[in-house]
């Protein structure tokens, strides 16, 4: 019987999503992947209600098992959270189907 999956989507400024990524790891992630981008507010740094938006933005993404994805998310937004530098919004999505992902435990050390 396949597992139940979730994807993290964690969301922040340019340059966060690489610790955030680290606090993951110590939490029991796997691994994710960091897509860069921009945001489409504009190409300066602009003002938003006293809050400071950077144009450039890092997505994290991290696929666990349900029953990882509260406590990946505690970690990551208890350093990197929205009231941190990192300006960082996280939320999750089930995942219906998949191929290629495995949970099972690794034979050997894996390097962090």
């Amino acid at each position: 019987m396949e597992k139940n999956k979730e994807v993290i989507l964690f969301v922040c400024n340019h340059g966060f999503a690489y610790d955030a990524m680290t606090e993951a790891r110590k939490a029991g992630a796997r691994g994710g992947t960091i897509i860069h981008g921009r945001s489409s507010i504009s190409t300066e740094k602009e003002k938003f209600f006293g809050i400071t938006l950077h144009p450039e933005k890092d997505i994290l993404m991290i696929v666990c098992l349900e029953e990882q994805k509260e406590v990946l998310m505690k970690a990551i937004t208890s350093k990197y959270g929205v009231t941190t530098e990192a300006r960082g919004l996280c939320f999750s999505i089930k995942i219906e189907d998949s191929i290629g992902f495995s949970f099972d435990p690794i034979p050997f050390p894996v390097e962090k």
